[in-house]
């Protein structure tokens, strides 16, 4: 399971902080990328773990998509890294 973290203010207007479609856009070409695809076909993933994996995704989301505030990957469940704004590695369980 993947989560991406976003934050941002709130929009008075519209009652959100960033619309889920727009969001949704913007993964959209990193989703397919590695949905179904060999981690190993990926040149700038080293490692298959995953945090190594989830810095990946952190670091090609973020440049558009700046509200992103870091990046949830689990394995399993309750077995999983966070990376993300602030946090110096990844954290190790979540």
């Amino acid at each position: 399971m993947l989560r991406l973290k976003l934050t941002a203010p709130l929009d008075a207007v519209m009652g959100w902080t960033v619309d889920f479609g727009d969001v949704k856009e913007i993964f959209e070409p990193v989703l397919k990328s590695l949905d179904h695809h060999p981690l190993h076909e990926q040149a700038e993933i080293d490692d298959g773990d995953a945090a190594t994996i989830a810095k990946w995704i952190y670091r090609r989301v973020l440049p558009d998509l700046p509200q992103l505030s870091s990046v949830e990957l689990y394995e399993t469940e309750g077995c999983g890294v966070a990376v993300g704004f602030g946090m110096s590695d990844p954290g190790l369980p979540i």
